[in-house]
């Protein structure tokens, strides 16, 4: 019954996850002035109007992988480090979150690292899944 409740609850947490994250690679193609802005402002990183789409369709093809539970080491770490790095770059942000450069719901971004983080520790319970079965008795 425990087992059964976690496996769901983690069904639940993933594909909630893979739609928050597919959200930001669809967003590289409908507004791909923001992920230039995004990159110029937090990485210091000028790109050229050509990268969004490129980001786009890996973040896509991995928020996919995601959803499905494709090679959960794999995918569930992968997306665990670039949310990471994203919390990482908005601390100055979560420090301040009312100054004018600022907005108080970069603070959501934490609590999604750690369903992320969550995800990952307990991706061997995850078993609605495909990319093998997982090996984990409770």
């Amino acid at each position: 019954m425990l087992e059964s409740r976690l496996a769901i609850a983690l069904l639940v947490m993933r594909i909630t996850l893979g739609i928050f994250f597919l959200q930001w690679g669809i967003e590289k193609f409908v507004v791909p002035a923001t992920t230039l802005a995004i990159f110029r402002n937090f990485y210091g990183i000028n790109f050229g109007t050509w990268v969004p789409p490129i980001l786009g369709v890996l973040q896509i093809l991995l928020a996919l992988a995601l959803l499905v539970g494709f090679k959960p080491r794999i995918t569930y770490g992968l997306v665990l480090v670039l949310h990471t790095v994203t919390v990482v770059v908005s601390i100055p942000r979560l420090i301040s979150p009312w100054n004018p450069v600022s907005n108080h719901f970069f603070i959501a971004g934490v609590p999604i690292l750690a369903a992320f983080l969550a995800l990952y520790m307990l991706r061997d319970w995850d078993r609605y899944r495909i990319g093998g079965a997982s090996a984990a008795k409770m």
